[in-house]
């Protein structure tokens, strides 16, 4: 059995091992989760930027398609200079920005940075875009210029530009074909898995100023990123997805860009860290609790199973204390058992050299016979108790030691040696109970005095053979004498020694028999 404290080890370490186990199985999900919830919003973020690409580089061949045409109606017309005397332009304008869905508005301005020319009705005041950066860059020789988002002066909307010089037949700057774009189209870029709230679209120039981005209001328009890690470190990437707060907000994001190979533009798509996780983040709080009533049941448990451990060894104490008590009142018993057995032995050795002693007095030989057969009868009982007295045998006594004891005793009693008669023992170990041994005994006693007395006259030698076994659940002895047999019908024999055989077999619940069969055979059977 295992000690309390082992068991108590045990727990502990189960409890442990169970909490290390649930702890560790959950934090490995919990982390395997993690990394496919960035997974994901990286992979969302970087086909944004894939749609971002397409559309910024559909837009700028469409508007430079347009801007082509515009500067080709120019020429045609004889210059910027020409069509300021007319308003033609303002119609021939008009009319392209009706079959392109691609501008929001169309301009063409003179080497002064005048307009000469609009989509949209002209406004009251008088406008100039000298003053502009892509003007200036136009004035200094750039064919083609796409502008940082600014707020029209036209329009008032925050917008970003695409345009094309116009040089004259000899080739000198004659003024700009533009196109004015309205950055409405990154807010209606949405994905349905992806909170179109936190996505910031955006397109940016080589320098990282600001060309168009999602949400973008007029005080923005100065702001750029030309700090971050875009323009610095992955400056000569042409696509690739990364972790930072660059977009300007302070907040870390997944951000996605590609870089297009005709303009000098950079489409970018990001989403805060904090909502591509957020359903981690949810189900991490939920694994937390649940987590945490798990482990509090397993320590609850533990504690019952330690409590219950030390009221099992307090027990345990207390019954090993009683057992040992126990022990000791039942070794005092056995000892006190043994004790009487003694003096009943000795008691019955006293009787029987009483009885001896007092035979001697008659000189009837029938006397001293009866006396004789009264000590054969003690001798036999005082067997029982000094077996019982020299062996722990808890109450019980092995009837194959028995007869093995009894049958020297009798033979000395009535000198079978010098009458030439043996007697042989083949017996079983057969456990029998005091109360049934007793008169077993005398019964057995009784029959193998008989076969010394009555089965061979003066003179006469044989042999007796005592045999006990168990057959089919009941107890069977058998004493057989080789001397001349039995005459008559045993159960009406009035003697002493029969009464007492059929007196002790009716107390076993057996029965016996008395038969002739190359002499004397008496056979006892009883319930095992």
């Amino acid at each position: 059995m295992i000690p309390v404290r082992d068991m108590r080890s045990v727990l502990y370490a189960t409890a442990i091992l169970f909490a290390v186990a649930v702890i560790g199985i959950r934090g490995a999900f919990l982390w395997l989760e993690y990394r496919s919830a960035l997974n994901r919003a990286e992979a969302a973020t970087y086909d944004l930027a894939l749609l971002m690409e397409e559309y910024a580089r559909r837009t700028l061949e469409t508007s430079d398609l347009l801007l082509n045409d515009i500067i080709t109606y120019v020429r045609l017309r004889g210059g910027v200079g020409a069509l300021s005397e007319t308003s033609d332009a303002n119609q021939y304008l008009a009319g392209l920005a009706q079959k392109s869905s691609a501008s929001d508005l169309l301009l063409i301005i003179d080497e002064d940075g005048n307009p000469v020319g609009l989509s949209m009705p002209q406004p009251g005041n008088a406008v100039n875009f000298a003053d502009r950066p892509w003007f200036k860059a136009h004035q200094a020789g750039a064919e083609a210029v796409v502008g940082s988002a600014i707020v029209g002066r036209i329009t008032r909307e925050v917008i970003y530009t695409y345009s094309r010089r116009i040089p004259d037949l000899n080739g000198d700057f004659d003024g700009v074909a533009q196109i004015a774009l309205r950055p409405a189209f990154l807010q209606e870029i949405s994905r349905p898995d992806i909170e179109d709230d936190n996505v910031i679209l955006g397109l940016w120039g080589r320098d990282g100023r600001v060309i168009a981005r999602t949400g973008l209001t007029p005080t923005q328009t100065e702001s750029g990123v030309g700090h971050t890690a875009l323009f610095n470190e992955m400056e000569g990437q042409r696509s690739g997805t990364y972790r930072a707060a660059d977009m300007g907000d302070g907040v870390e994001r997944i951000i996605s860009f590609r870089r297009l190979e005709r303009w000098p533009v950079i489409v970018t798509a990001s989403v805060p860290v904090a909502t591509a996780l957020a359903a981690w983040t949810t189900g991490f709080y939920w694994s937390a609790g649940i987590t945490a009533i798990v482990l509090v049941a397993l320590c609850w448990l533990t504690w019952i199973g330690v409590r219950l451990s030390h009221q099992t060894e307090a027990t345990q104490k207390e019954l090993q204390l009683a057992n040992e008590n126990l022990g000791k009142a039942l070794s005092d018993k056995v000892v006190l058992l043994q004790e009487i057995h003694h003096r009943v032995k000795n008691n019955l050795q006293v009787t029987s050299s009483l009885l001896q002693m007092q035979a001697r007095r008659f000189p009837d030989q029938s006397v001293k016979s009866a006396f004789q057969e009264t000590q054969d009868r003690l001798r036999s009982i005082g067997l029982i108790h000094d077996i019982l007295y020299r062996r722990d045998t808890g109450g019980t006594i092995d009837l194959q030691d028995y007869l093995r004891r009894l049958i020297p005793e009798l033979s000395a009693t009535y000198g079978a040696d010098a009458r030439g008669i043996s007697v042989d023992l083949d017996a079983e170990p057969i456990m029998i109970d005091l109360d049934r041994g007793a008169p077993l005994a005398l019964a057995v006693t009784e029959a193998i005095s008989n076969a010394f007395k009555h089965a061979f006259g003066p003179g006469e030698s044989g042999r007796i053979l005592v045999s006990a076994r168990r057959i089919d659940g009941r107890i069977e002895i058998v004493v057989r004498d080789t001397g001349k047999g039995v005459t008559g019908a045993p159960e009406s024999d009035s003697s002493l020694g029969m009464k007492l055989i059929r007196s002790f077999t009716q107390q076993l619940g057996g029965q016996f028999s008395l038969t002739a069969d190359g002499g004397t055979v008496f056979r006892l059977d009883i319930p095992a």
